[in-house]
């Protein structure tokens, strides 16, 4: 330091100065903290003004200063590199023995980056936009280091996926001809879109654990299903208790959930939501979250629970969807953006959306989903199946679904005539040799490798959504 005074009001001191003190992180820093100590969970705040989502959370949004102190929003443990620096020298108050790696990260589902150490990646294999997700600490210590470090983001082979090599899905130019769907050989060229169905409206944690009612464990069931090959998820929201919900705000909430653990994923919301609900009901909520699909019934039906064995019947009820209801929900969801998933129970169910269609408000290309095995609907039969394949308009997309007993033969049909695949503890609890299954997750590796049997490959979400018609929100 330098002795010279060059002002009369300066003075040099030479020496240490002990300056002790104890930091507080403050109300956000703290829940922020806490958070990722107990709940292995990283969260962020939200402008409600701009919607900017930062991380680490701030308690005012530095572009439009809105108070965001309160607006927390969970965060992906997953993310990308947007820069990095290779520490070289060694500290006594460093996290790590140099080299290391400390990266700016940006969580999926966050605006702004954070800095952390990423580890188990050689210095001078570290790459901007490499995948990485967050290992949190076993012993905690309320510091940001109970997230211990982060680490390459494990391969999709790594959960029993390996996408076969082959060239992207790209959708041949329509000829501008109206053509008849014909019977015949089916399009096999197409990779199959597997579509997980999380929950339903009915089963429940007594007949399996793995069935998800929060926000986050819906979020995490949808990621495992992603990592097993899904493309898309199909939700029914709950309450924490288990009861199907319309409420605009839980289910707001599960489907952020899910988009913010996996952005690439299809959310497609149900417009059914549960047993007696009323119309309003089930198409508000879809108008207000706008996720990039919804279900869309197509006739009254019976919908109960029986005894398979004895017939008995233990709830029985009518599940409502008129003319108009299929008209109404149909153009809100066209006037919103959300492609409608067609659910046909029966070939009655397909007749009548060839009647509304004539209203000429269904963009192409429309997408039916064939479900098969409810009690009030139709059993799965195969010339069944290929007579509503034959009845679709031209350059329709079918997909199938079955309940119990029906889910695998359905998928296998479907795939065979050149169909997709939903699989799912909404309709099926269990694996092909009758086992529980572990979750939905289990049953899309099923489906995975029934359609790399076929010879078609797994659609990835991106090429779902061309084949589909959707776009990315």
């Amino acid at each position: 330091m330098s002795t010279k005074n060059t002002d009369k009001d300066s003075f040099a001191v030479q020496g240490k100065l002990a300056l002790p003190y104890t930091y507080f992180a403050g109300r956000v820093g703290s829940k922020f903290l806490t958070t990722i100590r107990d709940q292995k969970k990283i969260m962020g705040t939200k402008c409600p003004t701009c919607g900017k989502v930062y991380l680490p959370p701030r308690q005012v949004c530095q572009k439009d200063f809105t108070d965001i102190r309160n607006n927390w929003v969970d965060v992906s443990a997953t993310g990308t590199v947007v820069n990095f620096t290779v520490v070289r020298y060694e500290d006594r108050h460093l996290a790590r023995k140099p080299p290391y790696v400390i990266a700016m990260i940006k969580l999926d589902g966050a605006d702004t980056p954070m800095a952390h150490i990423l580890d188990g990646v050689k210095p001078g294999d570290v790459k901007k936009g490499m995948r990485v997700e967050a290992v949190f600490a076993e012993k905690t210590t309320t510091t940001i280091l109970d997230i211990d470090h982060f680490k390459p983001e494990a391969e999709r082979a790594k959960s029993g996926w390996q996408p076969k090599a082959r060239k992207p899905y790209v959708p041949e130019p329509e000829s501008g001809i109206e053509e008849k769907r014909r019977g015949g050989k089916p399009d096999m060229s197409k990779p199959v879109i597997i579509c997980a169905a999380l929950a339903g409206a009915a089963t429940m944690k007594n007949q399996t654990p793995a069935v998800p009612y929060t926000p986050a464990e819906f979020a995490e069931e949808a990621y495992k299903c992603w990592k097993a090959g899904a493309a898309m998820v199909h939700v029914h929201a709950r309450e924490d208790n288990g009861m199907p919900t319309h409420d605009h705000e839980r289910i707001r909430t599960t489907h952020d959930a899910i988009k913010q653990r996996c952005p690439e994923l299809i959310v497609n919301l149900s417009s059914a939501v549960g047993m007696g609900k009323t119309a309003e009901q089930r198409i508000s909520q879809i108008a207000a979250v706008k996720p990039e699909m919804a279900s869309l019934n197509t006739n009254t039906m019976n919908f109960s629970l029986l005894d398979r064995k004895s017939g008995k019947i233990f709830i029985d009820f009518v599940f409502e969807n008129t003319f108009t209801m299929l008209q109404d929900f149909g153009k809100a969801m066209e006037e919103n953006g959300v492609k409608p998933e067609i659910e046909v129970y029966d070939m009655g169910g397909l007749d009548n959306t060839l009647l509304i269609m004539k209203q000429g408000f269904f963009t192409n290309p429309m997408n039916f989903n064939f479900v098969w095995g409810v009690a009030g609907g139709q059993a799965f039969r195969v010339e069944t199946f290929v007579a509503l394949m034959n009845a679709l308009p031209a350059h329709a997309n079918f997909t199938t679904c079955g309940v119990g007993l029906d889910q695998f033969p359905a998928i296998m049909q479907s795939g065979i005539l050149g169909g997709h695949m939903r699989v799912g503890l909404e309709d099926n609890i269990r694996m092909p040799d009758g086992e529980l299954a572990k979750g939905s997750f289990e049953q899309v590796s099923v489906a995975v490798r029934a359609a790399e049997c076929l010879g078609r490959g797994v659609a990835t979400p991106d090429e779902a959504r061309l084949m589909m018609g959707i776009k990315k929100r």
